[in-house]
């Protein structure tokens, strides 16, 4: 016993050294696992004086476990001999100072002794259990008995009881075989017990009363509930209820009584008894943890009784008795969802949630159970709405803070109420926010030029509160919001405006005010009279130059989104706005590392890009429009030009690359900029724009800018944003710029996800909009591109994000060369410059098709191979190029029958049966562009080679030949399998 003592004291010592650790572990591991490791482990827990709690656990877990899982190997002698050894110890030794988890694991191994001989071995165990605890009545082990006895009954339950652990039938059995027997006999006393205990200790030792009652709690979900509610023991209870020490657990286990299990009748007879509305105005509401705790029973009563409403609905006497309780809970409901503590608010979520939809139920027969609902219902309005209040002193931190990301989360709950209470009754609920706002900015009034002239009788989230009731008001109006002069909306808008609530000195405010405006552009665009208004708030030191940059960077967003909104009204306006942002159009150097550099993103493109939307607006003359442009464009121009001819972008640093900042700054927003101009294809008249020659230029300096600076992969990045974005507003000009910029850097020193984003995003682009233009380009560059992508595809992969940047790559290699046929420039495949690459071309296809490890690239090469079929499979010269046709026979035929026939292919996966779907149209394709030829290949060559019999052959050509694509995929789906048993 000494040596497994010293052994488990080493395999849990920090200090030992690993080998020894390693045969401590191992010795104790052997003993575990002994026919005979229990005994010493027995042993080793009861022996005195005691070893440490450590090494009294694992022996005691030893025991624990041969009770549980081995006890039926051992004899009976050696069975009772670990009960009465078990049993004298605690009735002897057991100590009140015993560590929580030792007392524990006792309890643990007591209730597996309970489990595998009650009733049939040990019918005694409670009679022995509570004789256990009398024996030490008035004496000083009596707590430590008493504390043992209720963790023995709150570990029956959950052995027996819990419906939270997953049990087998046998164990389901014998458990059923447990409670019946302890429901004949034994509960009845055990109730008697706990109620003797929680009486005799709910003065002299509360903690003691505490589990009483929580086991009181547990075990009401099983038993007879007429054993629990009773006059005694309620009026103890409720008694409890106000005692500081007890409140807690009496409260929890009042919502086990009521959430026990019953019939809709008998549940609401129940809750009659309880007359909990009686005993609610008794309690003293001085703790935020027990106000949370009556929160929780208030929540529950209520989502009972809103259930007992459906349940009952038939019987009028009863529903009549459950809407009436529903409506004495009320007003708790509403003190409490009103509470300053959010928990205790969010508490009664359920019970809202659920009388709001018995309100929409009630709508529909004209509120005959609720007449008094509208009371009701703006009582609860405003309850919501307070809640839908920030705290006063809560730090606004945008929802970056946890409490603050909490209560936006709690808003959004309050929201769905609120959506609800508007469905119910608009009018109500329309009178009641257009009140709450206004009578908020009827307080605000600022002074824009003078502010010690302004009044502020209105607090910061006070302003806000009102403000975002403006911006969720139109999605809880059912109809189409009224936007005319008197209505609500308008009224609130017009409080806003005259408030000069923008000007409010916090950071709430400004973005919740742009929202607004933001979403409500129609309302503008009827009464443009405030458009004035709304453009000078954008402008102003609480708008675009506002001093935060989370604020300025979702305000350049919503100015970009109102700018589209309301293009035809905001022509008068242009000069004006563009005088007022100028200062944010010039981009100064700012110190940045090289690591920063190269993952930078910049907050405000969307002003650049609204500032190019206001620029170009359709009734600005064409002339003027490239005056602003130019005005805006010379100065970045200037810059670059002096950046790079002084060659500033030298004194950079990987500390500080301020001058590349700069000019990836700079380049970025002239593409957004050219990304507000409209799309040259869609102008009505056939003038090219002057503004086309100033755009020429920046891509001029560009081309410049990348033959100093290739080699940085963010000036790569910004000169392929610029030219993405100037695309559609340049049309084909800026295909003279291409080629000097792939081989500039853009391709030639390209990363493998930058060479990603040129398939993916630029070339597929350039070549669906100008298609046959592109073609002298693409036949250029088509190699390049291809040699690129070999380059990377050939590199071994290291690690999960380069396989799957690689697999990245191979797709948008594919989804290239398929953007190549449906173009129609296929013929760039053949020409001078690039036939004799055709074949590499091709077997790359090929090779992407067989492999099966990436389904995306593997379904994209089948329909790439579909299209060159179509296109050069054909049987005459005019249909087909040089060696393609064997290339169908000895490498596509091939494939797309080895794809299905691999081992890992899966009939039943989804994924499998799209790339079972590209098979089966290539077939088809095959024999429409082949013919008979195809068919008699199969026959007489291809299944004979895998000796596949003649009549599956047979019967798969029939197929083919006689089926459309969706009928013959669903052949091979059935079918193929026939074929595949076959040795291939």
């Amino acid at each position: 016993m000494e040596n497994l003592e010293a052994a488990v004291q080493c395999a849990l010592s920090s200090n030992s050294n690993a080998e020894m650790k390693a045969q401590a572990t191992q010795y104790c591991e052997q003993i575990k696992n002994s026919n005979d490791g229990w005994q010493l482990c027995l042993n080793l827990f009861i022996k005195s004086p005691p070893s440490t709690p450590e090494v009294r656990y694992f022996a005691l877990q030893v025991v624990e476990e041969t009770i549980e899982n081995h006890l039926n190997n051992l004899d009976k002698n050696q069975q009772d001999y670990i009960k009465q050894t078990l049993w004298e110890w605690i009735k002897i030794s057991l100590d009140i100072n015993e560590k929580p988890f030792i007392k524990n694991k006792l309890a643990q191994s007591i209730v597996q002794l309970f489990k595998n001989q009650y009733p049939e071995n040990w019918p005694t165990f409670f009679d022995d259990l509570i004789g256990l605890v009398d024996q030490s009545m008035n004496t000083p082990r009596s707590n430590t008995l008493i504390d043992f006895f209720l963790r023995i009954c709150s570990t029956i339950d959950e052995e027996v009881v819990s419906l939270l652990i997953n049990r087998s039938s046998n164990e389901l059995q014998k458990n059923t075989l447990i409670k019946d027997t302890m429901r004949e006999g034994a509960v009845i006393k055990l109730v008697e017990y706990w109620f003797k205990i929680l009486m005799t200790n709910c003065q002299a030792n509360p903690s003691i009363a505490n589990k009483c009652l929580n086991i009181i709690g547990q075990y009401v979900m099983w038993i007879d509930i007429k054993l629990i509610v009773t006059d005694t023991f309620m009026s103890a209870l409720y008694q409890f209820m106000n005692v500081e020490e007890l409140r807690m657990a009496a409260t929890e286990c009042l919502c086990s009584i009521i959430s026990k299990g019953m019939r809709p009748l008998e549940k609401l007879q129940l809750i009659q008894l309880l007359n909990i509305p009686n005993l609610l105005p008794q309690l003293k509401f001085d703790n935020i943890d027990f106000e949370e705790q009556i929160a929780k029973l208030i929540n529950l009563l209520g989502v009972e009784l809103a259930s007992l409403c459906d349940d009952v609905k038939e019987i009028p006497e009863a529903k009549t008795m459950a809407y009436g309780y529903i409506q004495t809970l009320f007003p708790y409901m509403l003190k409490l969802l009103a509470n300053e503590y959010d928990d205790t608010s969010s508490a009664l979520f359920p019970f809202v949630n659920n009388y709001a939809n018995l309100l929409k139920q009630q709508k529909k027969v004209g509120f005959s159970d609720i007449p008094n609902y509208q009371e009701n219902i703006l009582e609860l309005l405003k309850v919501i709405i307070a809640k839908m209040k920030y705290d006063e002193d809560i730090e606004f931190s945008f929802g970056e803070d946890e409490d603050e990301a909490l209560f936006i989360e709690m808003r959004k709950n309050l929201k769905v109420f609120y959506d609800s209470i508007f469905a119910i009754d608009e009018n109500v609920s329309t009178q009641t926010v257009f009140s709450i706002v206004c009578s908020t900015f009827d307080r605000i009034n600022i002074e824009k030029i003078d502010s010690s002239n302004s009044s502020i009788n209105a607090s910061w989230s006070e302003a806000e509160l009102a403000l975002y009731l403006i911006y969720i008001f139109g999605e809880s109006k059912r109809a189409t919001l009224n936007y005319e002069p008197g209505s609500v909306f308008y009224q609130m808008i017009e409080k806003m405006f005259q408030s000069n609530v923008i000007y409010y000195p916090h950071s709430a405010i400004p973005i919740m005010y742009f929202e607004i405006i933001s979403r409500y552009t129609n309302f503008f665009d009827i009464h443009s009279q405030f458009i004035p208004n709304v453009l000078e708030a954008f402008v102003c030191n609480r708008g675009l130059h506002n001093s935060e940059i989370i604020i300025k960077t979702r305000l350049n967003y919503l100015f970009a989104r109102f700018v589209k909104s309301m293009k035809a009204k905001l022509a008068p306006y242009v000069q004006t706005v563009l005088t007022n942002i100028q200062n944010l159009l010039i981009i100064q150097p700012t110190p940045i590392t090289l690591n920063n550099l190269n993952s930078q993103s910049y907050n405000d493109l969307y002003l650049f890009e609204a500032v190019g939307m206001l620029i170009s607006l359709e009734s600005i003359p064409i002339e003027q429009q490239s005056e602003y442009l130019g005005t805006i464009i010379q100065p970045m121009l200037n810059t670059i030009d002096e950046i790079i001819s002084k060659s500033l972008y030298q004194m950079d640093t990987p500390k500080n690359m301020q001058f590349t900042h700069q000019l990836n700054h700079i380049i970025h927003a002239i593409g957004s900029i050219g990304h507000g101009f409209p799309n040259i294809s869609l102008l009505q008249n056939n003038i090219t724009p002057p503004w086309i020659a100033i755009f020429n230029k920046t891509l001029e300096s560009n081309v410049v800018v990348l033959e100093r600076l290739s080699d940085q992969n963010s000036i790569r990045d910004s000169i392929r944003y610029v030219l993405q974005r100037l695309i559609p507003c340049i049309g084909s000009e800026v295909i003279k710029f291409v080629i000097p910029m792939m081989n500039g850097g853009l391709l030639t020193k390209c990363s493998k996800n930058e060479l990603t984003s040129l398939l993916t995003s630029f070339f597929d682009l350039l070549i669906h909009k100008f298609k046959n233009n592109s073609l002298p380009i693409m036949n250029e560059l088509l190699y390049p591109i291809v040699e690129r992508v070999f380059i990377f595809l050939n590199q071994p992969a290291n690690g999960t994000d380069d396989i799957i940047s690689m697999f990245e790559l191979r797709r948008a290699y594919m989804n290239f060369l398929g953007t190549i046929f449906t173009s129609s420039l296929q013929n760039i495949l053949i020409s001078d410059s690039n036939s004799k690459h055709l074949p590499m071309i091709m077997e790359s296809v090929v090779h992407c098709a067989r492999d099966s490890a990436d389904i995306q690239s593997q379904k994209s090469a089948l329909s790439v191979l579909g299209k060159m079929v179509n296109v050069w499979g054909g049987t005459t010269e005019q249909t087909s190029i040089p060696g393609f046709v064997d290339f169908i026979y000895q490498q596509i035929v091939t494939i797309i029958f080895e794809i299905i026939m691999k081992n890992e292919f899966n009939f039943h996966n989804a994924e499998s049966l799209v790339i079972m779907n590209e098979i089966s149209a290539l077939h088809l394709t095959i024999l429409q562009k082949q013919g008979v030829k195809y068919a008699e290949y199969l026959l007489s060559y291809f299944f004979p080679s895998i000796n596949c019999p003649s009549q599956a052959a047979n019967d798969f050509v029939n197929a083919m030949q006689n089926s459309d694509k969706k009928t013959f995929a669903k052949y091979l789906k059935v079918n193929i399998i026939y074929i595949i048993v076959f040795n291939y």
